[in-house]
């Protein structure tokens, strides 16, 4: 996550976040501080704080109460949302890769099988099935001082909900992304059915909407 005395962004996984981390710290004004899981020299504008990067929102909560305050008591908490069919695709697409970093039960899934069964089968960052949503709410509740910016239409989102607390009139770049077919492409009936179950939060809130493979 990352931080300055007026807003907290929390790093979804597979939102465009290293995209985004990148932008922050160059864009955010004054003092910037960012967790995760690496040792870097603090700056004179960044403070690198060990932690785990992909924080939710209880451990968000977690981390500042005990350092005496509240993700509440800034001024905007910012998310990227993104499509969960696309979501689910751009991150077997990343594992397929079998890059050392991501060694674990996704990535062995992923390299053996095919896109269906990794559906069936495969944890996301530990969790079966996925629990994205504890990015976007705290207690059940998404936060009052929560924007969540639509990964969709990222740099519209930007431009409308984060501008005014940037400094700096800089492009979005792109880091870490994967290249994959349109996942309308792929999906039939029962992935589609997999990625709903695995993702049901976002659907039942209306987020986004089941569409027929």
């Amino acid at each position: 996550m990352i931080w300055n005395n007026k807003v907290l962004f929390l790093h979804v996984p597979k939102t465009a976040g290293m995209s985004m981390t990148e932008f922050l710290l160059k864009a955010l004004p004054d003092k910037v501080f960012i967790t995760g899981p690496y040792e870097e020299k603090t700056t004179q504008k960044v403070r690198y704080l060990t932690g785990k990067r992909h924080e939710t929102m209880y451990d968000a909560e977690s981390f500042f109460t005990y350092r005496n305050t509240s993700i509440f008591s800034f001024e905007k908490i910012f998310s990227v949302m993104r499509n969960p069919y696309d979501l689910e695709l751009s991150r077997y697409t990343y594992l397929k890769k079998n890059l050392p970093q991501d060694r674990g039960p996704a990535q062995t899934i992923a390299t053996s099988s095919d896109f269906k069964t990794y559906l069936k089968k495969a944890p996301f960052f530990g969790m079966t099935p996925p629990r994205l949503d504890l990015y976007y709410h705290f207690n059940g509740q998404l936060p009052q001082n929560l924007v969540i910016l639509k990964f969709e239409s990222l740099e519209k989102s930007i431009a409308k909900n984060l501008s005014a607390y940037l400094d700096k009139n800089i492009a979005l770049p792109l880091e870490n992304t994967s290249k994959h077919r349109h996942y309308k492409e792929i999906y039939d009936m029962e992935m589609e059915q997999l990625c709903y179950e695995r993702h049901k939060w976002f659907f039942e809130k209306g987020f986004y909407l089941r569409e027929d493979f």
